[in-house]
């Protein structure tokens, strides 16, 4: 199970690195071949069924954000100024700060981001021992936030 799981993220990665373009085109392309060929259902089906599995098996390697970084300190990034969030080079308003999502991203890292927040745009990913101390950051200086696990 832990192979398959290293494996579904290595293939993943490798997606990930694959222009977005050219995934539309390897993923649909048999697809379209199917109905071009005017193949039975039976065709037509699998072909829908190459398509479902190609999702099930790295859905954020189609997913529409790929902003994802991986540092390795990110209390380094993370700054209370004033009436102002910054992480990184991104600012949002403490006023529009209502929920962050902060949790186990697989065994050795953790992941930050602002799911309903378009002012910050990155994914952070960090090292998973840092991970109680944004979360503590947070509940310090932001405990208005609703800290999503």
């Amino acid at each position: 199970m832990n192979n398959d799981q290293s494996l579904k993220e290595k293939l993943s990665e490798h997606l990930i690195k694959v222009p977005k373009w050219m995934r539309f085109v390897l993923v649909f392309a048999p697809y379209v071949t199917l109905f071009y060929f005017d193949l039975s259902l039976w065709g037509q089906l699998y072909g829908a069924l190459m398509v479902l599995f190609a999702f099930y098996i790295t859905p954020d390697a189609f997913s529409r954000s790929h902003n994802r970084s991986e540092v390795k300190n990110i209390m380094a990034l993370l700054d209370a100024q004033g009436d102002k969030l910054r992480v990184g080079l991104e600012q949002v308003p403490s006023t529009k700060l209502k929920r962050v999502a902060v949790g186990e991203y697989n065994k050795s890292l953790a992941i930050l981001s602002f799911p309903f927040n378009y002012q910050i745009s990155h994914h952070y990913v960090f090292p998973i021992q840092q991970l109680d101390s944004v979360r503590e950051f947070f509940k310090t200086n932001y405990p208005q936030v609703d800290l999503i696990t």
